[in-house]
């Protein structure tokens, strides 16, 4: 049974997946549905309000994650709905749930829809159609289909190199290479994308905060291969580490002195809710009580790439 904690720790992690999927819903569907995508005018995505169903016959109250609406560029339909989930775990029932998501909404909103599901554990094969059938005394009366897209069962050294910041960001969730080395490669290449992203003005700096938190939270460095790499990377010249780091924290603090550290301690506070699901009262308090910005910036990185909340209050 899944304790509260836990669920609290779930919900976090999946809406690390759904705010940058909102963030980078364009070049998602470019990068997992490329047929689908050409057919689109993806200038014109809507994100539609969060779709709370509450006329499920249980008596049940469900919210699908996103459903967006959108142009095609010619023929026939010409407006469309594309829903998409996030499942962390198998569920049962799943395959049924997503059709009862399509029914509810094909029939309220009367336009077609693209159902299509981003699972967090490895699914049958790495991008494919899923069914789900009912069968009545062996005759089949409906036949429904979704897209499922099962990034453990998608390899991350070919994402990662596709050279896509969102290839990059969930290269991070999927199937790593055995070598640590290998691994830390994946980690490293993924933030060098995000920093040319950020440099040639593709993302911008929240933007460019969501990649860089997903890499942290599902490939994250140990205190003693960070030093490492950083030194590595020092040696070289290069500065990616500190770039993609600081470049988002750093510019909330030049927002001003105070105005900046409260902006700060909020994004600290936001992270640490993201990552790990809550936060504990020593930690809120920890943070509130931080006077100094380097202080502060020191919190952040250790936040970003901490694996829990007692490596984030641990003394560097």
């Amino acid at each position: 049974m899944e304790r509260g904690g836990d669920r609290e720790a779930s919900r976090g992690h999946d809406q690390l997946f759904k705010q940058l999927l909102r963030a980078f819903f364009a070049d998602f569907l470019r990068l997992f549905d490329p047929e689908t995508a050409a057919e689109l005018d993806l200038d014109t995505l809507e994100f539609r309000d969060t779709e709370a169903f509450t006329d499920i016959p249980q008596g049940e109250r469900r919210t699908a994650d996103l459903v967006v609406q959108v142009r095609t560029i010619g023929g026939m339909p010409r407006l469309l709905l594309i829903h998409v989930e996030v499942q962390r775990e198998r569920e049962l029932r799943f395959p049924w749930r997503m059709w009862q998501y399509y029914s509810l909404l094909r029939q309220r909103e009367d336009l077609p829809v693209i159902p299509v599901v981003l699972v967090l554990y490895p699914g049958r094969e790495g991008i494919a159609l899923e069914e789900y059938t009912e069968t009545v005394f062996g005759r089949t009366y409906l036949v429904f289909r979704y897209l499922q897209i099962s990034l453990p069962r998608l390899d991350a050294v070919e994402y990662v190199q596709m050279g896509g910041v969102l290839g990059a960001a969930l290269a991070s969730a999927m199937r790593l290479p055995a070598e640590r080395e290998a691994q830390i490669g994946v980690h490293l290449a993924g933030l060098r994308r995000v920093r040319e992203a950020f440099e040639t003005g593709y993302v911008d700096e929240a933007r460019a905060f969501l990649v860089v938190n997903l890499i942290a939270t599902y490939l994250p460095l140990s205190n003693d291969e960070r030093d490492a790499l950083q030194v590595q990377l020092e040696q070289q010249g290069d500065t990616t580490l500190e770039a993609t780091e600081l470049t988002w924290a750093d510019h909330l603090v030049l927002q001003g002195r105070e105005e900046g550290r409260e902006a700060l301690r909020e994004a600290i506070l936001r992270l640490a809710r993201a990552r790990f699901g809550s936060v504990s009262p020593a930690l809120e308090q920890a943070v509130q009580e931080m006077t100094r910005e380097n202080d502060l910036l020191a919190f952040f990185d250790r936040a970003l790439y901490a694996q829990g909340e007692a490596d984030v209050l641990s003394t560097p």
